[in-house]
């Protein structure tokens, strides 16, 4: 087995660092995508774990599957209450993170993790469910349903994951980005770049200051914000959105929406919609190319969207 993992030396192919626990699934990778979040946990320097949380792959009886990157422990209060995207155990079961993830040539996953693919969705693609299903998430906590006019912040992976997930539920969506090439791939997928105001929910995909006021400033009076992008940085609340009264609410991976697995309903979201796969990678590498993949992905000037290693 090979996995990418940061060391004191950059990004580089190791070995395995540490044994499948009893009863885990071997899952031979087929992609494994990077996301923003690789680059800024290889910015804090060396790993603990192989690298990388969306990935897909083939079981041994060769069943196609896209991996859910999470180990809920299915016995806290909050697993309990059907809310296991809350599972207080998550950081410490997390591929890709505390767990040897898919940047690899295979991995071991818990059985509950293992979502087979509807027929029809190739592996190769499939490392896009799990985007899917943050997006997916993020759009069940904002209450967005068909006919809401809604807005998406930041044209990146995730935000045009949300273009592609607030379409197929049915709104209408505008999406406002800072990069031309990125913005024309979300009209590709069904927004309007003719941005105004007084939108029902805002769904900041961006993650900074400016994003947040951006979305307090376009959203009607008692409107939603919905946060799926990251704040790596604290960020505040301006006199205006008290005054408009809005609703903020964050939301994080992904669980269940009225007794609907989010994660499972993704593989069926990305089975729909063939284009997606075509619009968002960019950039292709193989394993041993990682540390190129990782320079692409985290420099502007390459206008990467989804750069995907293929073992």
């Amino acid at each position: 087995m090979r996995g990418v993992k940061m060391t004191a030396d950059g990004i580089r192919l190791v070995g395995p660092t540490r044994d499948p626990a009893e009863g885990d699934m071997r899952v031979r990778v087929a992609s494994s995508g990077i996301c923003g979040s690789d680059l800024h946990m290889a910015s804090f320097g060396p790993s603990w774990a192989i690298l990388g949380h969306e990935f897909s792959g083939h079981l041994d009886d060769g069943t196609p599957v896209a991996v859910l990157p999470v180990v809920h422990c299915g016995t806290c209060d909050r697993c309990l209450a059907g809310s296991e995207q809350q599972c207080r155990d998550s950081l410490g079961s997390m591929y890709g993170v505390s767990l040897d993830g898919g940047l690899a040539d295979e991995v071991w996953v818990h059985p509950s993790c293992a979502t087979p693919l509807p027929h029809g969705l190739a592996p190769e693609h499939a490392h896009l469910v799990e985007p899917l299903a943050v997006a997916l998430h993020g759009v069940h906590r904002a209450g967005v349903v068909a006919g809401m006019r809604i807005m998406v912040l930041g044209a990146g992976p995730i935000g045009l994951c949300t273009v592609s997930v607030a379409r197929h539920l049915g709104a209408d969506v505008d999406l406002e980005g800072h990069r031309p090439s990125r913005t024309a791939v979300g009209e590709r997928l069904g927004a309007s770049l003719d941005v105004g105001f007084d939108y029902d929910v805002v769904l900041d995909a961006a993650g900074t200051q400016s994003s947040l006021d951006r979305a307090t400033e376009v959203v009607r009076p008692g409107g939603t914000v919905g946060i799926l992008g990251t704040y790596w940085a604290p960020v505040s609340l301006g006199m205006s959105f008290q005054m408009k009264e809005l609703t903020l609410i964050p939301s994080f991976t992904y669980g269940h929406d009225h007794g609907v697995g989010e994660f499972e309903e993704a593989t069926r979201i990305l089975g729909a919609e063939p284009d997606l796969p075509d619009a968002l990678v960019t950039h292709r590498f193989g394993l041993d190319q990682a540390a190129e993949a990782f320079r692409v992905a985290g420099d502007r000037d390459e206008d990467a969207i989804k750069v995907v290693v293929l073992p």
